[in-house]
């Protein structure tokens, strides 16, 4: 295991409530699950799969006879150029 570093945190008492209580349940520590959820989220940041985002459906879903409509963007949706 890795050198700990104590740190300071303040939890709303509802969040905390539920931490103590999920503690508990799993026969843990509030730090193992704070520790567990922070490297979850940060794995899931360097991670990213861009494919399988569902914004990446929307790369070609449209088509247009404009076929500059990434540069001139703001003439098409507010009539002004550049």
């Amino acid at each position: 295991m890795p050198t700990l570093k104590r740190t300071q945190m303040y939890f709303p008492e509802e969040i905390l409530r539920e931490l103590k209580r999920k503690a508990s349940e799993e026969k843990t520590t509030i730090a193992d699950i704070v520790r567990g959820a922070v490297s979850d989220l940060l794995k899931k940041g360097k991670t990213k799969n861009w494919v399988e985002d569902p914004l990446w459906n929307m790369v070609g879903a449209s088509d247009s006879k404009d076929k500059d409509l990434s540069v001139n963007h703001d003439k098409y949706l507010y009539g002004k150029n550049k």
